[in-house]
This record gives structure tokens, sequence and C-alpha cells, in this order.
């Protein structure tokens, strides 16, 4: 399993280096920006890594995944989105948020001593770390980057703790959260049972929550909850948050995978990608391919899917999400020119006429459709409604030549 981590961290740096980068004057190989903000709440300067999607599209705007522990981890999660972007989880902008005092920011309570007696008297304030995520960082991010309001946290040790403590507490400040390897065990284990309470409520519709649990002295899962030593009190406050996720799943969107070879250190890159495909697993649009065999499948079962797909990322996204309509459009000609199925043709173009309306390329294709097909008539209509939105000069031309 440790030769898979390590593989999966050389592709993400492969994929991250060859596949999304931009040369500078000096020849440089660039995968982000290094940016900074003044904390008013944090009362100092905070270091933040960017990387931006490739070809961002204007006046678009794009999800925001803010990466714990960065620099560390900056790096294997946008080598990752190369590998899963668009297909597995739609592209984003990635933040690196550098540490000053992780304890401090990622514990949500104040102990004096921590694991075998060291001093942790700054810890307790990630409430403030939150606040200042949610109130400062965000809103800057959205002011000066193409950032969407839609965002995944990912937390490894202490910043998964931090991570079940939004997710418990405030599920309303982030979309999908990842933790791996919560540090759980914190305050003896205080966060495990202020959750028992409160996932109990239905509070979290809509929200992903991915648990990765290593196994760092490779002990029994059952022998160890009878246990009570030092060593193994991380594994033991993971499993009990694990129970309680498993007693309310009935209205959880939750998910965890148990690395049962990988210890503390070695689960992250392993984490991370199982993670980000499993917060995601709601954007994944399968049914789209089924074009490739349409004759199997009625035109309901072709098209269908496209508005159901659509309207959840809608509700997931908290605004309008379309198909591509040039993706569409060809589709519905494919279907017409190569496989001689005019019905599940006209199908896949009702799917633009439904998603785009106010666009005369709409009423166009499907003018064009209706030529095709020798529906005169029905391609005239189509011709002068895509004239009537805009003076569309395509279908100007179709139209004189259709009425000479």
């Amino acid at each position: 399993m440790k030769n898979i981590s390590l593989f999966l961290f050389l592709i993400s740096i492969h994929f991250q280096i060859n596949a999304q980068f931009c040369e500078n004057e000096k020849n440089e190989i660039v995968i982000g920006i290094a940016d900074s903000l003044y904390s008013h709440v944090l009362k100092e300067q905070r270091d933040i890594w960017i990387h931006l999607p490739e070809e961002i599209e204007k006046g678009k705007k794009y999800p925001v995944i803010y990466v714990l522990n960065s620099p560390r981890h900056f790096y294997p999660v946008t080598g990752m989105l190369k590998l899963l972007e668009e297909f597995d989880i739609p592209k984003s902008i990635v933040v690196g948020i550098t540490n000053t005092d992780s304890t401090r920011d990622f514990t949500p309570t104040n102990v004096l001593k921590g694991r075998q007696g060291r001093s942790v008297e700054t810890s307790g304030g990630a409430s403030n770390f939150l606040e200042f995520m949610q109130c400062e960082l965000a809103p800057f991010l959205e002011n000066k980057y193409p950032a969407d309001k839609m965002s995944t946290i990912v937390g490894h040790s202490l910043g998964g703790l931090f991570t079940i403590y939004a997710y418990v507490n405030h599920p309303d400040v982030f979309d999908n959260y990842l933790a791996i390897d919560p540090s759980l065990w914190w305050d003896k284990e205080n966060l495990v049972k202020q959750s028992k309470e409160l996932l109990e409520k239905d509070n979290y519709q809509n929200k992903s929550l991915h648990l990765a649990v290593a196994n760092s002295y490779k002990v029994d899962t059952v022998k160890v909850r009878r246990m009570d030593d030092e060593p193994t009190e991380g594994l033991r406050a993971n499993l009990k948050f694990h129970d309680i996720l498993v007693e309310n799943q009935k209205h959880l969107e939750t998910s965890w995978k148990y690395y049962p070879e990988e210890d503390h250190g070695g689960i992250v890159t392993l984490g991370m990608y199982n993670g980000l495909r499993s917060v995601y697993k709601w954007y994944k649009f399968e049914e789209r391919w089924r074009f490739n065999t349409p004759k199997r499948y009625s035109k309901e079962e072709l098209t269908q899917p496209f508005y159901d797909h659509f309207n959840k990322l809608s509700v997931r996204f908290k605004r309008d999400k379309k198909p591509n309509w040039e993706f569409v459009n060809e589709l519905g000609f494919f279907m017409l020119d190569v496989h001689d199925l005019p019905k599940k043709a006209k199908a896949y173009l009702d799917i633009n006429l439904h998603f785009y309306p106010e666009e005369s390329r709409s009423y166009v294709a499907m003018g064009d459709f209706y030529l095709k097909t020798k529906e005169r008539k029905k391609a005239i209509e189509h011709y002068q409604k895509a004239i009537g939105i805009d003076g569309n000069k395509d279908a100007q031309k179709k139209l004189k030549k259709l009425t000479k």
C-alpha cells in the first residue's frame, strides 16, 4: 500500500508539472500564485497559495478547495485535479493555507498539556480560524479570483480535527468535508462526544463528508476498542466517530475508508485521492456516455438523465448549471446523421431548447434538424424564432433560401 501511495504521489507531481503549467520569462514552471491577506480576526498576516484552473472562461466562477497544512499538501491536490477534473470533480481553484500556529487554529478547545505532556497553551482557536475563513478569506478570494461560493475543505491530523469541527458545528460554511486521519483524540474525545448529539439533527442536507482512517500501530480494530493506551487513542476516537456516522446514515451524506496498512503520515495521498472522488460522487454523469450505444436505450433513457443531473447540480452549486451547448448539439446531429434516429436526435436538441431558450442558436439548430427531416414549415418557424431573439444572421440566410 505504501508503494501505491508513492505511485500516486509521483503521478500527482508528474501531472502537476507536465499537464498544468505556465512558463514565465525565466522559463520556470509555475503552478500557482503566492498571495496574502491581513486577518483582523487572527490579528496577523496570512500567506495563501493559489492554483487556478487551466483555460479560465471569462465570467465563469470555479469551486474552491481549501487545503490546510499547506504547502505540504498543496502539491498533491493540484496534481490530482488533473486526474479527476471535469468527469470526477469540477474544475476548481485550490487554496493552500500556510500555518503560523496549527495547534491554535485547528483545535476547538483549550487544554494546557497535550500528548506526552507537551505544552499546548495556545490551543482552542478553531472558532476564530473558521471565522477568518468564512468572513475574511472567502470574500477576499471572491473579490480577487474567479471563486465560486461552493467549497471543499481538506484537512489531515489536527487539520482533520478542524474539518470535523466545522462539519459538526457549522455545516453551512463549506459544502464538502474531507478529514484524513483526524486527531479526534483531542481533549479526551470532546468533539466525538459533542458529535453524538449534534449529528442526530437533520442540518446536513447536501453536505458531503469523507473520513479516511489509518492504523499506525497495526492493531486489531476489535481489540483496540478495549484498549486504553495513548498510542492507539487516535484510532479508537476515529472508530467511535465512524460509529456515530453509521448511526445517522439515513440523513447524512457520509463515507469512510479504512487503510489498515497505512500509518498517520502515509495515508495522506491515498486519503486525498479517494476522498475527493467520494465527496464529489454526486458530480459524476456516467449516463452521458449512453450516446455511444443509442439503440440500447429509449429516447427518454438517453436524454432524461441530462435534466435530472443538471437540476441536481443546480441545487448543489446554488445557481443554474447547464450542459455544454455544443456537446448536446453534436449529440443531436450524431443521432440523426450517423445513426438515422430522428426522434432521439430531436430529444437531444430539445435539451438545449430547455436550458438555453434565450439563445437563438438553439432555434437555428432545431430549424436545421427540421430542414434535414424535410419538415419545411417547422424549419421556417424555428428560424423565425431565432431571428426574433437577436436577428440571427445565419437564420436569416437559411430562411431566405427557404422562402424564395
